[in-house]
């Protein structure tokens, strides 16, 4: 894990957020908390299209403010949209959260503009290209050192096209228990569980008794209670390496399943992404999940919880949340 990297200007700033992010933002915005010259705490929140400048400002605001160590921010709009005057898209949005941010006594000290074409000190017309940060010191110090700034297990063309369902196991405390031992067992080995393995694996995940107990018996560290759980309430750090184990063991999983049987595995990876703090990456996930079986509760319910801004508790200390490996 790298200790520390220095950046030097705003084009290292915006090559870092990627690789924070697991990918590049897209119809965001983006605060970075800072304290004594350094960055804290990074949230990603969508673009507010038709909500209020006001109650946009003082949501983000909230959430910002969970960091108490920060002095100072910096903001990050990305987006296509220009509204009326290009330099300042979301022009409301931006002031009232300048407005909010400063009353937290987290003043933002720079505000840039991101978008598929250029990026840009918000409000200027010094437009710069994006190999600026492609090409940027940072981005190249993060590469060479193994990150990747666009990070994803899911690749459709990989899940096989004739495949026999699945049979569901009775549920009975004799097979919870069994499935447990045997998603533990796979989360600790390293490699890619054979077939038979698997299947059964992809099984258990269908009952959605089992599913519950699977998906807490990921996080090492809990209390217990499996609503807590759910809801990113830990009672310390996870094990994040085997997180990161458990979303690349959901898409084996689901490759030895037919459509119809993927839901489970795409909603425990939309989920690890949610605690992760990516509401991008798990809102593409728990899409998926609820095409592949419509109407997926748990999917549409982890889908309310990030329209509505929620951010896992995990995600918001930034002594327990997940930081990117640089192997």
């Amino acid at each position: 894990m790298m200790e520390k990297l220095t950046l030097t200007g705003p084009a290292d700033l915006l090559a870092y957020i990627p690789h924070l992010l697991g990918g590049t933002p897209t119809e965001s915005f983006v605060v970075l908390t800072a304290t004594s010259g350094a960055l804290g705490a990074t949230l990603r929140v969508d673009a507010p299209m038709d909500a209020a400048p006001l109650g946009f400002a003082q949501t983000v605001t909230s959430l910002a403010a969970e960091d108490e160590n920060a002095t100072a921010c910096y903001l990050v709009v990305y987006t296509d949209e220009t509204g009326e005057d290009d330099r300042f898209p979301y022009a409301a949005h931006v002031a009232a959260l300048g407005n909010e941010l400063a009353t937290a006594r987290m003043p933002v000290r720079k505000v840039y503009l991101v978008t598929s074409t250029h990026w840009a000190a918000y409000g200027t017309t010094e437009w710069n290209p994006l190999d600026q940060v492609k090409d940027s010191n940072a981005n190249a110090t993060l590469t060479f050192m193994g990150s990747a700034s666009t990070v994803d297990v899911y690749n459709p063309a990989l899940l096989g096209k004739w495949v026999e369902p699945v049979q569901v196991p009775a549920r009975t405390e004799e097979s919870v228990e069994q499935a447990r031992r045997g998603w533990v067992a796979a989360l600790e080995e390293t490699g890619t569980p054979d077939t038979e393995t698997a299947r059964k694996l992809a099984a258990w995940f269908q009952d959605e008794y089992i599913r519950d107990f699977l998906m807490a018996d990921t996080i090492t560290t809990n209390n217990g209670v499996i609503i807590d759980i759910m809801l990113g309430k830990f009672d310390g750090r996870p094990d994040w390496k085997r997180v990161d184990r458990a979303e690349g063991l959901a898409f084996e999983l689901m490759k030895v399943v037919p459509e119809g049987q993927r839901a489970p595995m795409l909603t425990l990876m939309g989920w690890l992404q949610w605690l992760k703090g990516s509401g991008t990456h798990s809102a593409r996930y728990l899409k998926l999940a609820a095409e592949d079986v419509p109407g997926y509760r748990f999917a549409e319910l982890l889908r309310e919880l990030i329209g509505n801004v929620y951010i896992a508790e995990v995600a918001k200390n930034p002594e327990t949340a997940y930081k990117r490996p640089i192997n």
